[in-house]
């Protein structure tokens, strides 16, 4: 009976830190808008040249840019912050 309680409670546990982690989530901005200014930015571009938000980040690993909430480059797979 004990066992069968632990284990529900640890299922529970476990649905309730996914559901913690998924709302700490940064929505990504729309493609090819400034999340700061909503201009049109192009999908190349790391600064937007209208209000000078960062809109993307050179990845540590490749040097390519990546979205300011990928927690991985797209390119290459290194995570963000990671030392080549």
């Amino acid at each position: 009976m004990v066992l069968v309680f632990l284990v529900i409670l640890a299922f529970l546990a476990y649905a309730i830190l996914g559901e913690l982690e998924r709302a700490q989530e940064v929505p990504a901005p729309a493609a090819g808008r400034c999340p700061g200014c909503s201009g049109t930015v192009e999908a190349d571009w790391l600064i937007c040249p209208r209000c000078r938000t960062q809109v993307m980040e050179p990845c540590g690993g490749c040097g390519q840019g990546t979205s300011r909430v990928h927690r991985f480059c797209p390119h290459c797979g290194t995570a963000k912050g990671a030392k080549p």
